[in-house]
């Protein structure tokens, strides 16, 4: 018969534990901690102020109300804020979640301020200031408003013009289109429709510059863009373009675009065609004076507004204007852009926040269209640089000393005719 095997009862405790720390041996008596003897317990092991439980002290956090918790404890309970790293609990401290999702301390909280639009708290740095002066937008509301402020680049509203008392409704009228970079375009645009208004001018979005916006005024006479009153109005929206941190001349981007009304040069498709021509023809000729007068480096010129290459014909003026008119109208990226059609757009000069070089180009242009609409092609084409100052100083309306002064300051006046290439100059 085979000999069977004693089995210990598995209800008998036995006499000693061994510590799996310090490996030594302990009675179950003694010991709090499974497996633990009561000097390692004592030592690497704590008690969570919340659940009561006992867990590694490695594995327990102290947060600033001076409580140990566990892990679990500390996830269901305490926030690190994300400004100072430290960890609070929830009921003992007052804090606030941004919207990206952290949770900052109210020691902290200081630095983060509300959006007046949605409500959600941001960095300080993150917001923008709005129409007032206590008023701060998040990048997402102030797009949002900015967006019925800056239109796209395809918005093209009724034009409004502004004439001065008496003038004839065919009389010249000029359309500025300004573009700026940098800064806060929908704050830039709010400051300057604050003060110019939105039948004077508006904003639209243009890809070509990096983080801007393209003013664009309504349709306006010289006398009225030159007088006190329109002088003022431009020094008050350049000061708020300023003031949004815009800048125009000193970037990369920056053009000033005029356009004159096509109207002014006749109503006939010929008389509108030998305009063309002889602006053409003009600018071709005198174009490195125009590229000093104009400020743009000679790659933004031959990027963005080119030499016009003018053919010659022998058939007489008006078959040189028809052909002339049926080739520019291929490019619009010269300096003579002829593609609209209700207009002639000189695109040459460089961008400027300074309301005196502004008022000088508006007077340049004025002065060149009364010379060109004056003046024959042949008369045209035996104009000096300086007779073509001149003629055009005689013709500019009232209020336009700031272009002979730029003339003067420039070397384009009272000297031999400038030559070389076009380099940045002052704005």
């Amino acid at each position: 018969m085979p000999r069977r095997r004693y089995v210990p009862p598995s209800d008998i405790e036995p006499l000693f534990h061994f510590c799996r720390h310090c490996g030594g041996n302990y009675t179950p008596q003694e010991g709090g901690v499974e497996g633990v003897c009561p000097e390692c317990a004592q030592r690497l092991y704590t008690r969570c102020d919340e659940c009561g439980a006992t867990v590694p002290a490695a594995d327990a956090r102290r947060p600033s109300s001076g409580r140990t918790l566990c892990r679990e404890c500390v996830e269901r309970l305490c926030y690190t804020c994300r400004e100072c790293g430290e960890l609070h609990e929830r009921a003992s401290t007052d804090f606030l979640v941004d919207a990206y999702g952290q949770t900052v301390c109210s020691s902290c909280w200081d630095g983060w301020d509300a959006c007046s639009e949605c409500g959600e708290y941001f960095p300080a740095d993150d917001l923008e200031e709005g129409e007032d002066a206590d008023e701060h937008l998040c990048r997402r509301c102030a797009a949002r408003r900015g967006s019925r402020l800056i239109h796209p680049y395809s918005y093209k509203p009724e034009p409004i013009f502004h004439r001065a008392d008496g003038e004839d409704a065919n009389a010249l009228a000029l359309g500025i289109e300004l573009e700026m970079d940098g800064g806060s375009p929908e704050r830039a645009a709010r400051g300057i429709l604050a003060v110019a208004g939105s039948d004077y001018l508006y904003f639209k979005r243009d890809s070509s510059l990096d983080d801007g916006v393209e003013l664009v005024t309504h349709p306006m006479s010289p006398a009225t863009l030159l007088s006190p009153e329109g002088k003022a109005l431009w020094r008050s929206i350049c000061a708020a373009a300023e003031d949004a941190g815009m800048r125009s001349h000193d970037t990369r981007t920056c053009g000033l675009h005029v356009h004159v009304s096509r109207a002014y040069f006749g109503q006939s498709p010929t008389a509108q065609a030998l305009a063309e021509y002889k602006m053409l023809a003009l600018v071709d000729r005198l174009f490195e004076p125009l590229a000093i007068f104009s400020r743009r480096r000679r790659e933004q010129l031959n990027r963005w507004a080119r030499r016009p290459d003018t053919p010659q014909g022998n058939e007489g003026w008006i078959a040189t204007a028809r052909l002339v008119h049926r080739t520019a109208r291929h490019d619009r990226y010269q300096a003579v852009n002829i593609q609209n059609e209700a207009t002639i757009e000189l695109r040459m000069f460089r961008g400027t926040l300074r309301p005196e070089t502004l008022f000088a180009t508006f007077a340049l242009v004025a002065g060149m269209c009364a010379v060109v609409r004056g003046l024959t092609p042949g008369q045209l084409e035996r104009l000096t640089w300086y007779a073509l100052c001149d003629e055009i100083l005689e013709r500019c309306p009232e209020g336009a000393g700031e272009l002979a002064a730029y003339l003067a300051d420039r070397g384009l006046a009272n000297a031999a005719p400038p030559t070389g290439t076009a380099t940045a100059m002052g704005a």
